[in-house]
């Protein structure tokens, strides 16, 4: 027996006419926002990262007793084999602290976050910077003095016209990392 004669039989579900409907509506919504998806998001985020541990060997330099003498090592970032990187002292032997008093100590690096390390896990990735000190030598640097700023050799101001330009590519066509000589502005 019924219990609701009045009602009509209704069939439930969706017609093949509605379903095929969907399936093409979603495959143009999908070929559209594969076009418009952003590139160049790991270059990007790999600028970010390195521009952040710049700007921490700043702060290291200028909290950590560097003085005009040059006689304290000043700060800096080390690129190594045009992907790595460790922010350390000049000269410094990256040995990590044993306990508190040996934090200031000059043969001391930075924190163990920022010793060899890559910008991401990516092998295609590729950190270039200006040509090394020396022909035979294998890195290049860049040195903070008290203020900030990136010295010469000898702890003497760049001149403005020498910017540090360290260029990072990842998955696009490089993106240049600028280091301002007179204020350590680093963009």
């Amino acid at each position: 027996m019924n219990p609701f004669p009045h009602r009509k039989h209704r069939q439930h579900g969706f017609t093949l006419i509605e379903l095929v409907m969907v399936i093409v509506i979603l495959g143009i919504l999908s070929a559209v926002a594969y076009e418009r998806w952003p590139v160049g998001m790991e270059e990007a985020a790999a600028v970010k990262e390195f521009k952040r541990a710049v700007r921490y060997a700043q702060h290291k330099a200028m909290t950590r007793k560097y003085d005009d003498t040059y006689t304290d090592k000043p700060w800096g970032i080390t690129v190594y084999n045009n992907s790595r990187y460790t922010v350390q002292r000049k000269g410094g032997k990256c040995a990590p602290p044993s306990d508190e008093s040996e934090i200031n100590n000059p043969d001391k690096c930075a924190e163990e976050s920022y010793r060899n390390r890559a910008l991401n896990d990516k092998a295609s990735t590729t950190l270039t910077g200006p040509p090394p000190p020396a022909p035979s030598a294998l890195f290049s640097s860049v040195r903070f003095n008290g203020l900030g700023e990136p010295p010469a050799t000898a702890g003497t101001p760049l001149p403005d016209t020498t910017f540090t330009i360290f260029t990072i590519k990842a998955d696009g066509s490089g993106t240049p990392v600028t280091i301002h000589p007179s204020t350590g502005y680093v963009e």
